[in-house]
């Protein structure tokens, strides 16, 4: 697991892969600079806002997480302004409404957990889904090429 520093270089790079693909219908696509917690990319062409969710683990848990509380306040999933969320799980990009994301929940009974994560302060409430099921529900999945992918150790 890296560390924060690496992790957030992580980050920008996979927002940079995902603000590429916007980029081939809108060239006027944005990433949000700065501590903005509603979403990261902008698409004023067709004002879609795109969260990007980075769960390179996935590959070995078959899960993908999916953060709900931290520091006892609702986050991600239940604070997105998102319309799409991009997962990317350093094959492919999948692109999901939240909507589907909280029906899915809600129709499987996937059970919520707490988590502390690798330099995580304060533990978070999650769910573990299956990236099968993720899949199933997305709008739309794109490959990433082998040079764009995280190398792991």
């Amino acid at each position: 697991m890296p560390n924060f520093e690496k992790a957030l270089e992580i980050g920008k790079r996979i927002e940079g892969i995902v603000l590429s693909r916007v980029r081939e219908s809108d060239p006027f696509a944005i990433i949000i600079k700065g501590k903005f917690k509603q979403f990261d990319i902008y698409s004023p062409s067709t004002n879609t806002r795109i969260e990007v969710k980075s769960d390179i683990q996935s590959q070995h848990t078959h899960n993908f997480l999916v953060e709900v509380y931290m520091y006892g306040k609702p986050s991600a999933l239940l604070s997105t302004e998102a319309d799409i969320w991009c997962f990317f799980d350093n094959l492919n990009l999948i692109w999901v409404k939240p909507g589907k994301i909280k029906d899915l929940i809600l129709e499987k009974g996937y059970p919520q957990r707490v988590i502390t994560g690798k330099g995580d302060s304060k533990p978070k409430r999650c769910y573990l889904i299956p990236t099968k099921e993720i899949y199933s529900i997305s709008n739309k999945v794109e490959s990433v090429h082998e040079t764009q992918r995280i190398k792991t150790i």
